[in-house]
């Protein structure tokens, strides 16, 4: 059988100061919610949390303001088999003004490195992708490391065209060489977002990538690969959100982040909506309701809750269910703290080293745009832990993404280990003010728990920043070792920015 396998910044006297980080679990099937008070911390210095680290470094060329979105994954990978020296790899849409030839060009970079130097790039180049494709950063390409250790990419526009785009490196762990660029209409509609992942008993134990879209439907499709990308075939509908608004363009559409364990299954979180999206309680009006997140897994063919109860037989055939079938992390509306929980979304989702799902999920507190808090999600085999883990400041960007927040990443190698942007002190929520903007600033700090998240340790990578520090990334790399992407800069709008893609090794 087959196996599938986000202007700055207006000061709010609405934060909550001096509030004590909190913790809260909460699972649909499970524990019953608990909040309790604990003991996070702001440690000084990242001497504390690591053992050695290197200098702030920059990836991008200087002259190509860079910019990636967040649902298409890997977007960032370490290549640790590489002969020579790891090999880092990562992929943006590049700003340019009308006039300008590197406007909407999609550029890959990479980078050998020496993670133990403070100057870890040893060299580094840029590879063009597609020349002037769209102005807009969720055409950014995501990249998988076959088997036979060649690359691929994959990227596509923002739902304007129905081709998938794919290219494959000439020779295994060599950056430098790419074959032509393979154009595939499979999905035969508009096409948003890429997600390849190999799963090694796909295809009746031949391997198959997996590759998670928005496409028909303005849904949660798949399509996938039986010849390592060289061919794309369509699957089906991954899931059928109900469309509350079926005359406005934000209707009808989960939002899903994918994770695989290389085997045989692929990990979702998903929202019910974009969270502008207001719903009644069986989402087929406008109502009260917004975003839930959810878990859900694929595995031959099939969609299950996280226990294991099968909610969709045929992911290949026509019929799809809606995520409120899918395994409740956070429902909306929780009050934690006193606060409703509002308009969730994803941030991130990967696998552990021992199989499980885990990542972070954002809300709104009490609706409120400038109050986002990052929850930390894992799944320890037997039950979900759902734990406040810290606050995420105000919204950035366009004035109508409430929602787009710094965003946060989890470390697969180290999942104690995350990374967040945020423009609010991690444990009080108090708004962090630069000294040298004098405004409200996204700044990276990285975290570590011991407990599933329930108590955290953060320090500060960057501090008093002249712009914005926006979507850390952390690829897969070793235990022990990890290594943050980030972009730096102004970002108006997904069409419009002027950041660049900084990077930092830490051992720990």
């Amino acid at each position: 059988s087959k196996i599938l396998v986000m202007n700055k910044k207006k000061h709010s006297n609405r934060y909550l100061l001096g509030v004590l980080s909190l913790a809260f679990l909460f699972y649909n099937c499970a524990d019953k919610p608990n909040k309790t008070i604990q003991k996070s911390r702001i440690l000084e210095d990242l001497s504390e949390m690591s053992e050695n680290y290197s200098e702030i470094f920059q990836l991008s060329d200087p002259d190509r303001p860079g910019s990636w979105c967040w649902f298409q994954d890997e977007r960032v990978i370490m290549d640790t088999n590489s002969p020579n020296a790891p090999i880092l790899m990562t992929g943006v849409v590049t700003y340019g003004d009308s006039l300008s030839d590197k406007r909407g060009d999609v550029d890959l970079y990479w980078a050998q490195l020496a993670p133990d130097k403070k100057q870890p790039i040893v060299k580094k180049a840029r590879i063009e992708l597609n020349d002037q494709l769209q102005m807009d950063d969720h055409a950014s390409p995501s990249f998988l490391i076959r088997p036979d250790g060649r690359y691929l990419v994959n990227w596509s526009k923002h739902g304007n065209d129905k081709f998938i785009r794919t290219k494959i490196s000439k020779n295994p762990h060599d950056p430098t060489l790419w074959n032509e660029t393979i154009l595939s209409d499979a999905p035969q509609a508009g096409i948003t977002y890429t997600n390849p992942i190999y799963l090694s008993e796909g295809n009746n134990g031949k391997g198959q990538i997996f590759n998670g879209i928005r496409s028909r439907g303005f849904d949660s499709n798949f399509i996938y690969s039986n010849d390592l990308g060289e061919n794309w075939i369509y699957g089906g509908q991954t899931l059928n959100a109900k469309d509350a608004w079926p005359e406005h363009p934000d209707g009808g559409r989960a939002y899903v982040k994918y994770a695989g364990d290389g085997t045989s299954k692929i990990h979702l979180f998903a929202t019910d909506d974009h969270p502008r999206v207001n719903f009644s309680k069986d989402r087929s009006k406008p109502g009260p309701y917004l975003n839930s997140i959810y878990h859900a897994y694929i595995e031959n063919g099939k969609l299950h809750k996280t226990d294991g109860t099968v909610i969709d037989e045929n992911l290949y055939d026509e019929n799809a269910v809606p995520p409120t079938e899918m395994t409740v992390l956070l429902k909306d509306s929780t009050v934690i703290d006193g606060m409703a929980m509002r308009r969730g979304w994803v941030n991130d989702i990967k696998i552990t080293p021992d199989h499980q799902p885990f990542g972070v999920i954002q809300f709104r507190a009490n609706d409120n745009q400038e109050d986002h808090r990052y929850f930390y999600v894992r799944y320890d085999g037997k039950k979900w832990h759902v734990n406040f883990m810290a606050y995420a400041g105000d919204n950035f960007g366009p004035t109508n993404e409430g929602d787009y927040t710094g965003l946060a990443s989890v470390d697969a190698s180290n999942p104690d280990v995350v990374f967040i942007s945020t423009s609010a002190n991690p444990i009080t929520g108090t708004p962090l003010i630069s000294s040298v903007s004098g405004k409200q600033q996204q700044e990276i700090y990285m975290g570590k728990t011991k407990d599933f998240g329930k108590i955290w340790d953060w320090v500060a990578l960057t501090k008093n920043s002249d712009t914005d520090n926006l979507r850390p990334i952390v690829p897969k790399w070793d235990k022990g070792k990890s290594i943050v992407l980030w972009m730096k800069g102004n970002y108006p709008k997904f069409y419009v920015y002027d950041t660049k893609i900084l990077g930092q090794i830490i051992h720990h």
